[in-house]
């Protein structure tokens, strides 16, 4: 296997290798813009919320919201690595009990019912093996008239082989997000899309 393919791999579960840690901080980097289109433009926090960031990956979106709430700010991921790069980027929040950043797979969300005011996913559905069933769990732990968002860079197969080729991921149109967040029992579900990108935005409301 080549060094490149080798590299992306990491992107679905980066590991504790130098390429899954290069990984990791080209996530918080690459990903940063998007993000705050999103965060900024749609999600519009109220300064409130406790937030639960699924598979936070390297860390910066747990960030950007404890900029942006007095609540507490948690996060997952299945990726061990992932988990000590976030608790190294928050290490003052996490000291200061605002953050909170555990290893977990969304399928067995470690947390009571009805804990959070919003619930994140940016650029990682693609990798949920039981998207309907994680929806589900999601809600759960969501606290009634709060808010799912999904924020994707890539919204169709075509144009995103390189990575398609490599890993075992899904990538969902705006529609199929949808269609699944009503299926899991969510309302009011709009979609985003960021002009002239693959980049996409869907928001559910329990």
């Amino acid at each position: 296997m080549s060094l490149f393919s080798n590299f992306i791999k990491n992107a679905a579960k980066p590991s504790d290798t130098f390429l899954g840690k290069m990984m990791l901080k080209g996530m918080n980097y690459g990903h940063q813009k998007m993000a705050l289109w999103c965060i900024d433009n749609h999600i519009k926090l109220s300064g409130n919320e406790d937030v639960l960031d699924i598979g936070c990956g390297g860390g910066q979106n747990i960030t950007n919201f404890l900029k942006r709430t007095n609540g507490k700010v948690y996060g997952i991921d299945y990726s061990l690595a992932s988990v000590e790069k976030s608790l190294k980027k928050n290490k003052k929040a996490v000291l200061e009990k605002r953050s909170e950043i555990v290893q977990a797979n969304v399928s067995a969300i470690p947390f009571e019912d009805e804990a959070f005011d919003l619930a994140t996913a940016f650029e990682t559905i693609y990798f949920w093996e039981n998207i309907i069933n994680d929806f589900k769990e999601v809600k759960r732990v969501l606290k009634s008239n709060s808010k799912f968002v999904v924020c994707n860079e890539s919204s169709k197969m075509e144009g995103n082989e390189r990575w398609t080729n490599i890993l075992d991921m899904n990538i969902y149109t705006a529609e199929e997000i949808v269609d699944t967040m009503q299926q899991a029992g969510f309302a009011d579900v709009k979609s985003y899309k960021k002009e002239n990108t693959q980049q996409i935005c869907v928001i559910g409301k329990k």
